[in-house]
């Protein structure tokens, strides 16, 4: 059976829509146990409780960054009692924009829970920020003006004034309106950074760990929540999280 949780709703209109999904699930047949984070009983004891209880199939119900709360406490605790084979999966409430329906490749409600019924799993790679802050959507450091910031991997130290930096859980970095500082890339630029496009100043780069410092606090958010705060030191995890992910369409030709 599967474990909901679900994200405190903001409005009418979100408890209607929780009402709707709901009814969906039971006409499914993939009901389960469903929970909601309250000033006495936070996402982190929410999620612990569905482990202990024995559930090995946690779904979130929200925003992204809600749900990557979720994910962040189920890594966590799941590590740290020795649990495997825990699965993860999905039903975002906003879809225009939501980074979680772009990597499940889900389009509406009706998709995220018929793709749960399905139960088509797929490892996907983590992100971490020590010491323990988990992250499987993409983060953005960033704040209302441009700020300096040192990178640094084991090969590469660089540094830039940058208008927004983005990160996959898989460490690949792309600096946004990127301004070098001269004589620091030599040989290694061609090898690490693409080229300028449409003369908009972006760089990108992928590694399985590095660093960012800068000599004031950048807040580190998803869907304008933040997670941390630079200095931070990331490590990227290969295919440590177990999600429901819609089947592979299979196209017919007619000959």
């Amino acid at each position: 059976m599967y474990y909901y949780i679900f994200m405190p709703p903001e409005d009418r209109k979100t408890k209607r829509l929780y009402e709707k999904i709901k009814l969906k699930i039971g006409l499914l047949g993939i009901s389960g146990e469903m929970v909601q984070n309250t000033p006495l009983r936070t996402v982190e004891e929410l999620t612990e409780l569905g482990l202990t209880k024995g559930y090995n199939t946690i779904i979130a119900i929200g925003k992204d960054s809600f749900i990557n709360k979720v994910a962040h406490f189920l890594i966590n605790i799941s590590l740290a009692q020795g649990k495997e084979n825990i699965t993860f999966g999905a039903i975002p409430i906003e879809y225009n924009e939501s980074k979680i329906s772009q990597m499940l490749k889900i389009n509406n409600l009706n998709e995220a829970i018929e793709n749960l019924r399905n139960r088509h799993l797929k490892k996907f790679d983590v992100a971490l920020i020590e010491p323990n802050k988990f992250f499987i959507l993409p983060i953005e450091v960033c704040k209302n003006k441009p700020f300096y910031c040192n990178l640094s991997t084991k090969t590469y130290f660089i540094k830039t004034l940058a208008k927004k930096i983005k990160i996959t859980p898989s460490l690949r970095c792309k600096i946004m309106d990127i301004r070098s500082i001269p004589n620091l890339f030599q040989k290694a630029t061609k090898f690490l950074f693409s080229a300028p496009r449409d003369n908009k100043y972006t760089s990108s780069f992928r590694a399985k760990s590095f660093s960012i410092e800068s000599n004031e606090l950048i807040p580190i958010q998803i869907d304008n929540e933040i997670l941390a705060k630079t200095p931070i030191k990331l490590h990227t995890i290969p295919k440590l999280l177990q999600l429901i992910v819609p089947r592979d369409k299979i196209s017919v030709r007619n000959n």
